[in-house]
């Protein structure tokens, strides 16, 4: 497969219609099951129709609006901190995809940034990366073939950030390959029986309890 980089707007209805159609790196811990979010199950309903999950306006708003706004105020720090400029970009390898949320210009370095959470800041201070997030950072190292990911914990000021280097691991990468590989087999299963009726159509969920460690 080869590397493809792709003009997206992330939330526009071009990004949408791409990720219906890949195995994004953010759907990785879900598809392994290790999501605190989503469901294995519930991401082979989501994925067997393409709809996305909504949003209340104050989810929409105060959560993930600011998650962007905090990602955007943390880039140039850590773009000091690395030597180097990122920039946000999607990246696919075949049927997986990655939306980064920095990546240098060679490739070399990508970024993954999560809002500030208490428990996982002790974490990588400890030298760990959150197991429900690993997933996602080994894939956007397979995906960009990325030498090394900077995963960083911050609320967007240099007071309050925490990171933590990750590397290509080729057990995650067998363990995250042979996954899409079960959950197409699955996903081919689910929208067979959906097309037979035997399970009833998936509901637009409406997310309304706060998420704090996008």
């Amino acid at each position: 497969m080869t590397r493809q980089l792709h003009t997206l707007v992330q939330g526009s209805t071009e990004w949408v219609a791409f990720r219906a159609e890949h195995y994004g790196a953010s759907e990785a811990a879900a598809m392994l099951g290790l999501s605190k979010k989503t469901s294995r199950t519930e991401l082979l309903r989501l994925k067997s129709t393409g709809i996305s999950k909504e949003f209340t306006d104050w989810v929409q708003k105060n959560i993930l609006d600011k998650g962007h706004e905090v990602e955007a105020m943390a880039r140039p720090i850590i773009e000091k901190q690395i030597g180097d400029d990122l920039y946000p970009v999607t990246v696919s390898n075949g049927k997986l995809s990655a939306s980064c949320d920095g990546l240098t210009m060679d490739y070399s370095i990508a970024i993954e940034h999560k809002q500030w959470n208490a428990e996982y800041v002790a974490m990588v201070r400890s030298g760990v990366v959150p197991e429900e997030h690993m997933p996602q950072c080994q894939q956007v190292l397979m995906v960009t073939e990325a030498s090394k990911l900077l995963f960083v914990i911050s609320n967007g000021t240099e007071e309050n950030m925490v990171f933590m280097w990750v590397t290509p691991n080729k057990n995650w990468f067998d363990r995250i390959h042979a996954g899409w590989e079960q959950f197409s087999i699955d996903l081919a299963e689910y929208k067979r029986k959906l097309a037979a009726g035997e399970i009833e159509p998936p509901k637009v969920e409406v997310i309304a309890a706060p998420v704090m460690d996008l």
